[in-house]
């Protein structure tokens, strides 16, 4: 079973609507568990699941990086989903899904990717 990145299921359209290029998509994981174990490596094919169902596949872009996110840079920030393009919005969606309080100051790891091509027989529904 491959590793993945797991988003919400408000997400599936999106994920699956979005093209494969050579864009930088972040996902964020609360906390430094990820971080401190390295769980993705940079070139690691991974399942992308919404719902944790498969919708496609990805690739690992890079380091992890760990950060508040009152550090976000703009540029970061713009590789995140259009509802979660601001620091607002990110400590929201971040309190929502891991059911915990989430501030500006809470470190979090970010995890590069980049999306490869919808397989329609990899999707799940």
């Amino acid at each position: 079973m491959a590793k993945a990145i797991n988003w919400p299921e408000t997400y599936r359209a999106y994920w699956l609507a979005a093209p494969a290029d050579a864009r930088v998509h972040l996902a964020l994981r609360l906390g430094d568990l990820y971080f401190t174990n390295q769980y993705w490596v940079p070139d690691e094919i991974v399942d992308l699941r919404v719902g944790h169902k498969i919708v496609r596949s990805a690739v690992i872009a890079g380091e992890l990086r760990q950060m508040p996110v009152e550090e976000f840079s703009g540029e970061e920030l713009a590789a995140l989903p259009p509802d979660l393009q601001t620091p607002d919005a990110v400590v929201a969606f971040l309190a929502l899904t891991y059911s915990q309080p989430v501030t500006l100051q809470t470190p979090v790891t970010l995890v590069p990717f980049r999306l490869l091509a919808v397989d329609l027989d990899k999707v799940e529904k």
